[in-house]
């Protein structure tokens, strides 16, 4: 017969030695070092090139119709074409679903026309281009506000200056666009708080 040994449960290790308590330490530490330099990197990095910028808008009035008094003959409803740009700075993209938001051009606080901006994403570190169109059920400009208008337009070099307020799913700006004079530019926006309640 052959003699048979019994199997013994594998030993438990012994405590560390000095050495090797030592190497454990310094992988560790070696480790956490290599944590250490990546935060700080990735910190100077966003420091350095700010990359996290805020999003810039700003509209351009490229075109209106309408401006005039409401009870002229052949008086035509109001309506502006507007292009809203959108510079995203951000380290993530923007987003306007289309299914809300609202576009009001005013003058003196009176609303004037109003729009739908459509749906466009914007990705990450890219701008774009959207047109939007505002217009108004009714004709013209009352008599009064296009009295105030043409008093405006006489003291600063035939310009007049509209408010839009534009409103898309991630803020809402508010901008201010020349009506008149000889060269139309875009108009920066200011973000606007608000408080959103159901």
């Amino acid at each position: 017969m052959a003699w048979k040994e019994e199997e013994q449960p594998p030993a438990h290790p012994g405590p560390l030695t000095w050495k090797e308590t030592m190497k454990l330490l310094l992988l560790l530490l070696s480790n956490l070092l290599v944590l250490a330099l990546f935060v700080d990197s990735a910190v100077r990095t966003a420091a350095t090139y700010n990359l996290n910028q805020p999003a810039r808008h700003s509209v351009e009035l490229v075109g209106a119709r309408g401006i005039g008094p409401a009870l002229a003959p052949g008086a035509e409803a109001l309506a502006f074409k507007l292009l809203v740009h959108v510079d995203n700075g951000r380290i993530f993209g923007l987003r306007h679903g289309g299914g809300g938001g609202d576009v009001v051009v005013s003058y003196a606080g009176v609303p004037l026309a109003r729009g739908r901006p459509p749906a466009f994403r914007v990705e990450t570190k890219k701008a774009a281009t959207v047109a939007v169109d505002a217009t108004s059920a009714g004709v013209g400009i009352p008599e009064d506000l296009l009295q105030l208008m043409s008093e405006e337009r006489r003291r600063s070099s035939g310009v007049a200056q509209l408010q839009i307020d534009l409103w898309l799913d991630y803020g809402l700006f508010t901008c201010r666009v020349d009506l008149g004079g000889e060269q139309q530019r875009a108009s920066k926006c200011q973000e606007q708080n608000y408080i959103h309640s159901s």
